[in-house]
């Protein structure tokens, strides 16, 4: 865990500034890693955990010396003078100015624990912080895939569009020459147009749908909306983990928002304790040196230096310290409860995802399966029709069903790939399996985190 947070700390100048618009076509790994510099949401967070740091050292400081300087001019208008024997010349006893610089240092001593108390109480606040950041970079990385995903099935969704469009196009020139040879009416050349013109409309709506979508993908990697998009296919599907409470355990315990509930109560805790420390006693030491400029009349003294041990012992505060510690103490106990509800929803949200990954797994099997017997039967269609044993409804209802089938496997293909992207959002990591069990290809979902 350390390792892991100072490589966070390391890398965290990264994402002050998003990375340049990069060209050509991207993978869905390559898409995370511009999310992940771009993003606005990781972009904040980055600057939370560079102010956190700001705080620790702020909360170091109040154990060390503190060192003031200060100057003091008064005019006092008149000059007041004295004297001490007939014909002696006047003596000054307050001059007409007073100049004096006075230079002091201050050092804490944290005889009752309050300043470590509060040190740790930040500290433990900052790593709350880095594990924010690590939350954010793990819904950055949901919300690139998802988006990259829709993209590749808006493209699959065009694919089929334009199949149907050359399907439709084959039967009405086969149709119209049939016509042209008086073996079909002029309806089924005029049903074949419908059918054409039917998948035109198809292929111009999933256009649309892509262009959308690639307008959706950059603005998820915040970068310019009319930015070219070429995305890669995913040619190599991840395996479904059979280790459903293995999942579960994973994500409610190493999951960024649990980690940061933990240190959240720590951090609550602290300040709890710092809180019951309110009537201790506290000490700190100083020393002045003041010097005077010009020193004039009686007592007056070029330079003088003390030294000061202030020891400070509260006795009764009308019950305000006490007030403060249950407070304190309701705070981690609502963070507490924040942990337990947050864990159960992890818990719930990694079976959902498990199981939407095994249907859309089943779906697709059937999908696959659909999609063989629909080309078959389209194909025997096309045999019965030139073989004037078949209708042309006959053929434009297999070419109807086949684009069905081709569309339910785009939607189950892509729907695994989501829902596999959402349960390493739920787990919190994109290692979901061992190495072993991630098939890797051209473009894989997949990752080191």
């Amino acid at each position: 865990m350390l390792n892991l947070l100072g490589a966070l700390g390391a890398a965290l100048t990264m994402f002050q500034s998003p990375s340049p618009v990069s060209t050509g076509p991207i993978t869905i790994d390559q898409a995370v890693d511009i999310a992940e510099h771009n993003a606005f949401a990781i972009r904040i967070q980055a600057s939370n955990v560079e102010k956190g740091r700001q705080q620790v050292n702020q909360a170091k400081g109040a154990f060390g010396p503190q060192v003031a300087l200060g100057a003091v001019y008064t005019h006092f208008g008149t000059e007041q003078t004295v004297t001490l024997a007939p014909g002696s010349p006047p003596v000054v006893v307050s001059p007409l100015d007073s100049k004096v610089a006075t230079l002091t240092l201050n050092l804490p001593i944290d005889i009752s624990g309050i300043l470590t108390k509060q040190l740790k109480a930040v500290q433990a606040g900052f790593h709350a912080t880095q594990q924010n950041f690590r939350a954010s970079q793990n819904d950055t990385r949901l919300n690139a895939r998802a988006a990259y995903i829709a993209v590749l099935r808006a493209q699959a969704t065009v694919n089929v569009a334009n199949e149907a469009v050359k399907n439709a196009t084959a039967q009405l020139d086969l149709g119209r020459k049939l016509f042209a040879g008086q073996q079909i009416a002029k309806v089924d050349v005029t049903r074949y147009e419908a059918q054409l013109a039917q998948a035109n409309s198809d292929l111009l709506t999933a256009k649309n749908a892509l262009q959308l979508a690639k307008y959706v993908l950059n603005d998820t990697l915040a970068r310019p909306i009319e930015t070219p998009v070429e995305v890669i296919d995913i040619t190599a599907l991840p395996t479904t983990p059979t280790d459903t409470e293995g999942l579960v355990k994973t994500g409610t315990t190493e999951r960024p928002e649990v980690q940061s509930l933990l240190q959240t109560i720590r951090s609550l805790d602290y300040t709890r304790q710092a809180n019951h420390a309110g009537l201790s006693p506290s000490l700190s030491v100083g020393v002045s040196y003041q010097r005077n400029i010009d020193p004039a009349g009686f007592s007056a003294q070029d330079a003088t230096t003390a030294g000061a041990i202030n020891l400070n012992l509260p006795l009764f505060d009308s019950g305000i310290t006490k007030a403060k510690m249950r407070a304190a103490a309701q705070d981690v106990i609502q963070a507490q409860i924040n942990l337990q509800s947050t864990q159960l929803g992890i818990s719930q949200e990694i079976r959902n995802a498990v199981t939407n990954l095994e249907s859309a797994r089943d779906r697709r099997d059937n999908a696959d399966q659909q999609v063989t017997l629909a080309r078959e039967v389209y194909r025997l269609a096309e045999i019965r029709q030139q073989a004037a044993e078949g209708t042309y409804v006959d053929v434009i209802d297999a070419e109807n069903s086949l684009t069905q089938a081709l569309n339910t496997q785009v939607g189950a293909r892509y729907d695994y790939l989501l829902a596999y992207s959402q349960l390493q959002r739920a787990i919190g990591t994109d290692r979901i399996s061992s190495p072993a069990a991630i098939v890797t290809g051209a473009n894989s979902i997949g990752g080191s985190n």
